[in-house]
């Protein structure tokens, strides 16, 4: 670390995310100093690790060291710990599905209506509680032996601090935490056979959470006792830090997965309808937040390249944003992807909902198909925001998007055009890992600035053609039982 103790105030966060773990150090404004990120490990010990490596690498480069840590991370994925506070086992991902029939279970034995209404939540088989009933059958020393569960911000605050403690936000999406009581919900944790002190008690993202020990003084550079703030849902601290603070805002938030995020003043109630949206606390902890989520959007970019890529391609992405980059100028492509690589959760939700093209024809080429992908993945996320306006009466005058499939113009574009009102493009570092930042300094009474976002990239107007084919196209194959078998528009 170069330079003395004095020098600008500093903050550091931490994401840990499906696909990437990210560490930065900003100052206070939300300028970045050091930016570092890695593959998210799949094993408990090495998703801890590298989230520590990556956070000493950016502490090494800052010209002093940051003055508060914020953690955020992907929400339902977790792992159990022994009593001392080691993992057991293999994490508990929340892309695993085999607690389907679990979460079948929940929603018969308990209710999708009281469900709801005590979690915000509606079974699935990525909640946790699914997945502690599922090792309650399957793994039953596994559970015996849980002293305390850990989402994954937790596991890296319990390494950093020695305090096993997790954010509200995260807590909400375990299944078994009341969101008006604010407290686990024991009749719900009776299901997996465990009890409310098993659970990691809940520290309010306002407040300090843990110290840094001298043990990961040593091994990260942060001085002794450093403030640990525990930001959450990654989704959410990024909406933190591009400006979506309470009601009134919309967020998209863009990653392996993609949500629309809506602060609300209230929990709304359930519609007779299933929506798939949930509810939970916000950061702000006096608001709640309506999520929609899409559990493959760069994740489908993803299968996409696997499959079509060039086998030796040293540039994925820069082959797939150069190949729809060539389309920019073309109209929709007439071809309908339903996006549903893992399922589908919301509007309409059905986890067992498949991926399809529809109105491939002979003329269509590589670049179709790939600018197809983006086109039924922006047009889902049309039909998420959609639905969130419906529930909360509230039509937002614009929506903030950011994450790393903000870096590819032709995908922008289309959601620009697409989207029923203007998209507001933030630069890649306002994200998840500064919004954790922004967070921590908020604990510690640092300031960060105007909460406004920063001025948008340029971005194209909505577009007619586009509203054409998402209300003749897309939304009656979406909305079809049986889209393999609806008849297509030339």
């Amino acid at each position: 670390m170069a330079g003395g103790t004095r020098g600008p105030t500093l903050l550091a966060g931490v994401d840990v995310g499906t696909t990437h773990t990210k560490a930065g150090v900003y100052r206070a404004d939300g300028t970045p100093v050091a930016q570092r990120q890695a593959a998210t490990p799949p094993d408990a010990e090495g998703l801890r690790d590298t989230a520590l490596r990556l956070l000493a690498e950016c502490v090494s480069a800052a010209p002093v060291p940051p003055v508060a840590v914020g953690l955020a991370s992907m929400a339902e994925t977790g792992v159990p710990l022994d009593a001392g506070g080691e993992p057991i086992g293999e994490l508990l991902h929340w892309r695993d599905r085999r607690a389907h029939r679990e979460a079948d279970h929940l929603a018969e034995t308990v209710g999708r209506a009281p469900f709801f209404g005590a979690t915000g939540l509606h079974p699935s088989a990525k909640l946790p509680l699914a997945r502690w009933i599922w090792l309650r059958r399957h793994d039953p020393d596994r559970t015996r032996r849980m002293a305390r569960w850990a989402s994954s911000a937790d596991l890296v605050l319990a390494a950093l601090t020695g305090t096993v403690a997790t954010s509200p936000t995260l807590a909400a999406r375990t299944g078994a935490f009341d969101i008006r009581a604010m407290a686990y919900a024991s009749d719900l944790l009776d299901l997996a056979g465990l009890r409310p002190d098993q659970m990691p008690p809940v520290v309010a993202t306002d407040r300090v959470a843990g110290r840094v020990t001298p043990a990961m003084a040593t091994r990260t550079g942060l001085p002794a006792g450093t403030p640990v703030v525990l930001a959450g849902h990654d989704h959410l601290a990024a909406a933190w830090a591009a400006g979506v603070r309470g009601p009134g805002r919309t967020a998209d938030s863009m990653g392996t997965a993609e949500a629309v995020l809506t602060p609300v003043a209230a929990v709304p109630p359930m519609p007779a309808t299933p929506t798939g949206i949930s509810v939970g606390p916000f950061l702000d902890g006096r608001s709640y937040c309506l999520i929609s989520g899409l559990s493959s959007s760069g994740g489908l970019v993803d299968w996409w390249l696997a499959r079509f890529a060039p086998p030796d391609c040293p540039d994925r992405y820069r082959w797939f944003t150069d190949l729809v980059g060539a389309t920019t100028d073309r109209p929709p492509t007439g071809i309908t992807v339903l996006p549903y690589l893992h399922g589908r959760a919301s509007p309409q939700p059905e986890p067992h909902r498949t991926l399809s093209f529809h109105g491939v024809r002979p003329e269509h080429d590589l670049a179709d198909l790939g600018r197809a992908v983006l086109e039924g993945l922006c047009m889902q996320v049309r039909w998420m925001l959609e639905s969130q306006v419906a529930t909360s009466g509230h039509r937002p005058d614009a929506v903030a998007v950011f994450g790393g499939p903000t870096a590819n113009p032709t995908w922008m574009r289309i959601k620009a055009a697409v989207m029923p009102v203007p998209v507001v493009v933030l630069p890649d570092h306002r994200s998840a890992v500064l919004g954790a930042a922004q967070l921590a300094g908020r604990a510690i009474g640092v300031e960060d600035g105007p909460s406004d976002p920063p001025p948008p990239r340029p971005a194209a107007a909505p577009d007619p053609a586009w509203e054409t084919a998402y209300r003749t196209r897309f939304l009656p194959l979406a909305t079809s039982p049986d889209p393999s078998g609806s008849e297509e528009t030339p």
